[in-house]
């Protein structure tokens, strides 16, 4: 099948679209003909699940035909650009999934026509009514295919980006979890950067290996943005046979077992989907990471995407993210005192399996990024790596639970109760809100960079200004889609950032909107 307004074949070499097959398709036409005369328990066996692509291209598919064949999964052209819908992909997504076939949907994109915000809003209004949490849906796939300019965004990369967080976005307002699939030519694999890891990878690559055992970075293997030999979904020949369809179609292998399958590319309830925690942004200001209870990171900006604990099993809810300041690492931290730690964010230690007075609410990196504090809601301090210690309110009486910290150049630092309450640690003094009337309770702190004046931001949106951190605006009196949970500084000291429980940003002075993690 050719995606592109069934002109162009499918990329197997560098940087370019327009390309004519140049090896054999025989090899995979016996292999997907070997796999359909299995029998079903011996399909059941078989390491990696088989799938296809399809459009009207394909014209009438016997869907049922199609699973006696042994597919597994299916994408169907939903969308391409602004104006085009497929004529079959309703017929597709509905019979396809009444045989049992694990049906998704897929967009082809035009990065050099439209912007992101524009193609992804008409993706949904055609695919969004079959994205559900039914046990049948695939997870959503962003062809990208076309490499020839981009409108709305600052590389392919954010283009991307911008896209999936918007479809992602629109899935969770009507209670679906996804994570879509960015395609791509193995070799195209070069126009992104590391910020597309955050989404599943759908690799192309006609390298006449076996699809059962070998990969689709056997090419250019300096393009896997993924990391080193990650994909997810392997498009391994577009001349592929499959009982009930007549002509070729695009043929996919998924890089596990049909359990793996399940668990990675079907469609949940967002009812899973956690609770944002915080954001830290990058070096310089440019970007930032929000955090996710349940381990989620989502990048925005040129914050790269280093990782998550997201679909991982956790021992306590994710509480905290933090950033090192050179912005080439992040580390998350659980209630528990769990730290995973991410690109160059080395571990140091956590208090998990230590017996603690109080739950963890938040981490702070040192100044150099050597090391971090975790800090406890009843004010206690555990320093790990060069973070020093100097001083906690652990086992002191406090008027109301501590909830963030902020820190100095000098690796002094402050805490925040809940109540405005300002507690300093080798770090100036610069004033509080304890004891005075708050129309809602504090939730973080942010210092500006220079360490002569900090923030502190309310649930509500408020902003209290100390020191010579300025005020440039809050979100107090205005309505908010959730509470705030957190805040961050910029890299000059003359702005910030908050963010809400559902993702949300909102940006002041001279902090930059770079896109939001919200449900909706």
């Amino acid at each position: 099948m050719n995606r592109f307004l069934h002109l162009v074949d499918r990329p197997t070499h560098p940087h370019t679209y327009i390309l004519t097959h140049l090896h054999s398709s025989a090899f995979f036409i016996a292999a997907t003909m070997a796999f359909s005369t299995l029998a079903p328990s011996e399909r059941a066996c078989a390491q990696r699940p088989p799938g296809i692509d399809v459009s009207s291209h394909q014209g009438s598919i016997n869907w049922s035909g199609v699973k006696s064949a042994g597919i597994v999964f299916a994408w169907a052209k939903a969308t391409e650009g602004v104006t085009v819908n497929d004529g079959d992909f309703v017929a597709n997504e509905n019979n396809g999934k009444s045989v049992g076939i694990y049906m998704g949907a897929y967009h082809f994109a035009h990065p050099n026509l439209n912007s992101p915000g524009s193609e992804a809003s008409h993706f949904w209004g055609v695919a969004g009514p079959y994205i559900k949490s039914d046990g049948k849906t695939f997870m959503p796939m962003l062809d990208m295919e076309v490499f020839s300019g981009i409108v709305g965004a600052s590389s392919y990369s954010d283009w991307a980006n911008q896209w999936c967080n918007a479809i992602v976005s629109d899935a969770s307002g009507q209670g679906v979890r996804i994570k879509p699939c960015i395609y791509c030519s193995a070799c195209n694999g070069c126009f992104f950067n590391t910020s597309v890891a955050q989404w599943n990878a759908d690799i192309a690559d006609y390298n006449n290996e076996n699809p059962q055992s070998g990969t689709p970075w056997s090419t250019c293997t300096g393009c896997e943005m993924w990391g080193s030999g990650v994909w997810e979904v392997w498009q391994y020949t577009s001349s592929g046979g499959v009982s009930g369809i007549s002509g070729n179609v695009d043929m996919d292998v998924f890089n596990g077992t049909s359990s793996s399958l399940v668990s990675t590319m079907l469609a949940t309830s967002s009812q899973a989907l956690q609770n944002r925690v915080g954001m830290a942004p990058t070096a310089d200001g440019q970007g930032y990471w929000i955090g996710a209870s349940d381990g989620g990171v989502f990048s925005f900006g040129d914050a790269v995407f280093h990782g998550s604990m997201g679909g991982v099993s956790l021992s306590a809810p994710v509480v905290g993210i933090a950033a090192r300041p050179q912005g080439d690492g992040y580390w998350l931290t659980g209630s528990d005192g769990a730290i995973y730690s991410f690109g160059a964010a080395g571990y140091h230690g956590g208090m998990n399996g230590t017996h603690l007075n109080a739950p963890i609410v938040g981490v702070c990196s040192s100044a150099s990024g050597g090391g971090y504090w975790e800090v406890g809601s009843d004010g206690g301090i555990y320093a790990f790596g060069d973070a020093p210690f100097h001083g906690s309110m652990g086992g002191q009486h406090i008027n109301a639970p501590v909830v963030g910290m902020a820190r100095t150049p000098s690796n002094g630092y402050w805490l925040v109760g809940s109540d405005g309450g300002i507690y300093s640690f080798s770090a100036t003094f610069y004033g509080s809100m304890g004891g005075q009337h708050l129309n809602a309770p504090v939730v973080g702190m942010a210092a500006r960079p220079q360490g002569d004046g900090y923030w502190l931001v309310g649930s509500d949106g408020g902003i209290f200004s100390f020191g010579n951190a300025g005020f440039h605006g809050s979100m107090g009196g205005q309505t908010l889609s959730a509470p705030i949970v957190g805040m961050a500084a910029t890299p000059s000291g003359n702005g910030y950032w908050m963010v809400g429980k559902d993702g949300a940003i909102y940006s002041f002075g001279d902090a930059p909107y770079e896109g939001g993690a919200n449900f909706h």
